[in-house]
């Protein structure tokens, strides 16, 4: 048999050991990892201490960022990867000429044998060039140095931080990578730190713990008082790094194999049960959820799987959640308070707790759930496993320990010997001239000129007196409960992947032949590439894309609160997914309508090849074949999970500012099992609606229609916000809110370009149509705009943009691209028409306050996409994706009409079953928890419901104090 062409090596740029697929994959898992730094941590840090900090941090994070990589490549690398030097230490050496970064990629870079010459564990040679290899390691490298940062914020010496850095990277980073995954002696022992739970996040937090005791601590009124000066920018930091974490487990393997699927499914499941347990313990021991709480439970669990994210079974992943969100909030909540030495050092993120704490935990529960199938996958060291699986299970966790201690140890000596010598030369601390001013006084730059026309902030001009630059107590009222130390970041490393290929006896080139246990014969790592990117496109687009659009578009004072109702179900929707809800959409029969519940959280389940729909039969003979992608169903897990997370995001966009927060975390799992799972098994999952040949390429129906109905179902019921909050609710952040539609934007292009389950040509065409329909959408909506009201509105410009992006959904891959221009047209206007007139004409619109008019962007918009799919649908197309033949829009004739008229009954079907569903679902919960905050909270917003306020921007960076900044003191005493 001939090579076929795509895959036929084209001399010297396609050699025959290079697999596009892998290269494709490492190569964007790098980039991941990248944007989970810059400028994920860049921002995260800048927002999440006092004003006068924010330029001084993200400075010290981006200064790392780029000074690590020049190390890197004249010398790290290869201490850390290359020939063994120590048994902790390899040989220093460039890694820049061609010669050496064009060649197949090798790790460690030479086999170990034992003295008796047997082989003791082989070179792993991925099947990419060095360059890919060098690039991926540098943004862990990258990623530790920045996290170490976080516990000396707001007093190092920049200068003296300019210097640590390289020599902590030599000195300290390298024996720590090279000794667990560079080949040296914990490597060849067979310790198990997947993507850095050791390496990185352990190291970070004992290097940090001891940089904060040496350098010092911050002033005392800082250390008292230091208030994130922008929780909402911190959430967009937060959302990149969550999502970021897809390349920083999943590209650990070195290839798109079933374990990078595996992996990356169960860092999402870790990280949404422990941002759920932690915020369920801010909720009973302090009485609020806490925002900047549940981002530090999203950092644990991230951090805990990271040493195990490809070698435990996804129920492992839910136990390790379970306990990253609730040891290291003890540490940080309960015994930091009680500990003198804990309140000694000035960890100024809390470092220690997210990260040292949250790995060895990590590491430690790796000894225990390490499942010997999924170990024999990735592992140089035959037989490993946890001591959960007996034999010599025991031993592996006496290893996790004994390297723990290793790391440990090596961090505190290495460290504190690099500050003294530093300290001799330049002081580690800044003076305390500097670190009364802050960034002004060392860079010279301030983080915000919001006042007046963009001048730097006069305190004599905007009513703060210069006793903020000295010790102050925190206002009367502030509450502090929830809040904790602060936040933290994590990030992950990889290990070896074994990929020793058999011959074949085709002519097919080594690099894609498949023939080891990780790489299967259905596997094709290029359709499994583009499925991981665009579930975590998607992912982006409800955190933080949905996250900050909705922080940005609402009024201040709810701010926090709508960013925390959209982050909460992001988190919840994943548990209530595995546990039951993707068999239930994706399964075997039940009803018609539904499928049977069942887990998704075993290997046997989700390493084998997907299938989707499960196979549905019809008097004993199979009515429509089940579709088989070409990967595992891990990935097709995570893939569906990334949907049904971001509708229940769109349906709360509805209730935003009034919502009872207890009555909203009651309902998410609610709806997803009630009402979700029901749309999705009818039209996607193999029931009636699949079977019948309804077209919903992507979730207009779905996704966009259910969501419209059911937020415009749930506003009826819950009622009305404030009428002060009707008639007066500007946007608060309208730039915050053009990053969340941006990101959203662009995540459409997963959305769409993802559906059809392959990086096939009907996904080029799926996603070139969405940017047509959107951009169309977006400029016919702001010319209705200029026509009507004489300007052209940027709220009005992102709405046109959302309407073309759900008009398209249901037949992105359906229709010719002129037809994606004719629904970009008709998705500008119809939407515009409900919302802008009609709304104010009919008093039941005008009655339900939809708050940020989700009916209109979604339902209307879905609908009306699921109609002119109908119309439109081009019989070649159809023929390449849908499971019913003959399928074709009305307007290529024959059977065409009856299409149409299928997709209106489709859409009364959807929008019968939300209007009912959710009604049920409210009703009950409402005899139980009131669905509607109370009257004192719906007037104070955020700080009532969370304890917090999305920004501290005043003087140095205190919360505002009304009564100095020109409000009246009733008012004053209202919100305090």
């Amino acid at each position: 048999m001939d090579t076929p062409g795509a895959y036929q090596e084209h001399l010297p740029a396609v050699p025959k050991w290079l697999n596009k697929g892998d290269n494709a994959w490492q190569l964007t898992a790098a980039t991941l990892v990248g944007l989970q730094s810059m400028p994920g941590l860049v921002i995260l840090y800048a927002s999440i201490v006092k004003k006068k900090w924010a330029v001084n941090s993200a400075f010290m994070a981006l200064y790392a960022f780029a000074a690590v990589l020049i190390c890197w490549v004249l010398l790290c690398y290869r201490m850390a990867f290359g020939d063994q030097l120590l048994p902790f230490w390899g040989k220093g050496a460039p890694s820049l000429g061609q010669k050496y970064l064009i060649r197949h990629a090798a790790v460690p870079e030479s086999t170990h044998h034992f003295q008796n010459g047997t082989v003791e564990t082989p070179m792993i040679e991925p099947f990419y060039p060095m360059a890919s290899l060098v690039y991926f390691q540098f943004t862990f490298a990258a990623i530790t140095m920045i996290l170490l940062a976080g516990s000396v914020l707001g007093r190092m010496n920049i200068k003296a931080w300019m210097a640590f850095v390289p020599l902590w990277l030599i000195f300290s980073y390298t024996v720590g990578a090279f000794s667990l995954w560079g080949g040296g002696f914990l490597f060849q022992w067979g310790v198990i730190d997947y993507s850095g739970g050791y390496v990185i996040h352990l190291s970070s937090g004992i290097a940090g713990f001891t940089a904060a005791y040496w350098v010092g601590p911050r002033l005392k009124s800082d250390r008292e008082r230091f208030p994130p000066n922008n929780v909402l920018l911190m959430l967009a930091g937060a959302g990149l790094l969550w999502m970021g974490w897809s390349g920083f487990n999943g590209g650990a393997p070195y290839a798109a194999n079933i374990d990078a699927s595996i992996a990356v499914l169960n860092t999402n499941i870790c990280a949404a049960t422990s941002l759920l347990v932690w915020t369920s313990l801010d909720v009973v021991f302090f009485g609020k959820p806490s925002v900047i709480g549940a981002v530090q439970g999203m950092m644990t669990g991230l951090v805990c799987i990271t040493p195990g994210a490809g070698v435990v079974q996804s129920w492992a992943a839910i136990v390790m959640g379970m306990l990253a969100g609730s040891i290291p909030w003890f540490s940080m909540m309960i015994l930091h308070k009680k500990s003198t030495l804990l309140q000694k050092v000035d960890d100024t993120l809390g470092v220690f707790h997210t990260h040292a704490v949250a790995g060895i935990l990590g590491g430690l529960l790796t000894g225990l759930f390490a499942e010997p199938a999924l170990c024999s996958l990735i592992l140089p060291v035959t037989n490993s496993r946890g001591a959960f699986y007996g034999g010599n299970g025991g031993i592996q966790f006496l290893k996790q320990l004994v390297a723990a201690l290793f790391v440990i140890g090596w961090n505190l000596v290495s460290t504190t010997a690099i500050l003294l010598t530093i300290k001799l030369f330049i002081p580690l601390r800044m003076p305390d001239d500097q670190l009364m001013i802050g960034d002004d006084a060392v860079h010279g730059e301030e983080a915000y000129a919001l006042w007046g026309d963009g001048e730097k902030y006069d305190p004599t001009k905007h009513g703060w007196l210069g006793s903020l630059y000295s010790e102050q107590a925190p206002p009367p009222g502030f509450f502090n409960g929830a809040r904790g130390v602060t936040i933290n970041l994590v990030l992950n490393h990889p290990q070896a992947l074994t990929t020793k290929m058999a011959n074949a006896s085709v002519l097919v080139p080594l690099a894609y032949r498949n023939s080891s246990a990780s790489v299967p014969d259905w596997l094709n790592k290029g359709d499994n590439t583009w499925q991981m990117v665009s579930a975590a496109l998607v992912g982006m687009q409800g955190m933080p894309g949905l996250v900050l659009l909705y922080a940005g578009l609402v009024k201040k004072k709810w701010a926090l609160n709508s960013a925390f109702m959209a982050l909460y179900a992001f988190a919840a929707v994943m548990p209530c997914w595995i546990l039951w809800a993707f068999k239930m959409s994706f399964g075997h029969r039940l009803l018609p309508f539904w499928g049977k519940p069942g887990l998704a959280v075993s290997q046997d389940f989700l390493i084998p090849q997907a299938v989707l729909p499960s196979t549905h039969y019809h008097d004993g003979n199979v009515d429509i074949a089940a579709v088989q992608p070409w990967y595992p169903t891990a990935t097709m897990v995570f893939f569906q999970y990334a949907f049904a997370a971001v509708t229940v995001i769109l349906l709360a966009g509805s209730l935003l500012a009034r919502m009872s927060i207890k009555a909203w975390m009651a309902f998410v799992p609610l709806w997803i099992t009630f009402s979700y799972s029901v749309g999705a098994y009818s039209i996607w999952g193999g029931g009636f609606l699949f079977q019948w040949g309804i077209m919903d390429y992507s979730g207009g129906y779905v996704v966009h229609l259910a969501s419209g109905a059911a937020g415009f179902t749930a506003a009826y019921w819950v009622g009305p916000r404030l009428k002060e909050d009707r008639e007066e609710f500007p946007p608060n952040n309208l730039l915050l809110s053009l990053a969340g539609a941006g990101i959203l934007w662009m995540g459409w292009t997963g959305f769409n370009g993802g559906d059809p389950f392959a990086a096939n040509v009907d996904s080029s065409l799926a996603v070139l149509n969405t940017h047509i329909c959107a951009s169309t959408s977006l400029l016919v909506w702001t010319c209705w705009d200029v026509v009507f009201f004489k300007k052209p509105s940027v709220i009005g410009a992102i709405q046109g943009m959302i309407t073309g992006l759900v008009c398209i959904t249901p037949g992105a891959g359906l229709v010719q691209g002129w037809a994606a221009l004719v629904m970009g047209i008709a998705s500008g206007t119809i939407p515009w028409y409900t919302m802008m007139t009609l709304s104010k004409k009919l008093p039941f619109l005008q009655k339900v306050d939809d708050t940020l008019g989700v009916f209109h962007t979604h339902a209307v918009a879905g609908t009306l996409g699921g109609a002119l799919t109908g119309l439109f649908a081009h019989p070649s197309l159809c023929s390449l994706f849908l499971p019913v033949p003959d399928s074709k829009g009305a307007f290529y004739g024959s059977k065409g009409g009856v299409q149409f008229l299928k997709q209106l009954a489709g859409a009364c079907f959807i929008i019968g079953w939300n209007v009912v569903a959710t009604s049920i679902i409210l009703l009950v919960i409402r005899v139980i928890i009131p669905l509607r905050m109370s009257e004192e909270e719906l007037k104070i917003g955020d700080d009532a419901a969370h304890g917090e306020e999305a920004y501290a921007l005043a003087g140095q960076g205190e919360r505002e104090k009304l009564t100095e900044n020109g409000r009246a003191p009733q008012v004053a005493s209202e919100i305090l």
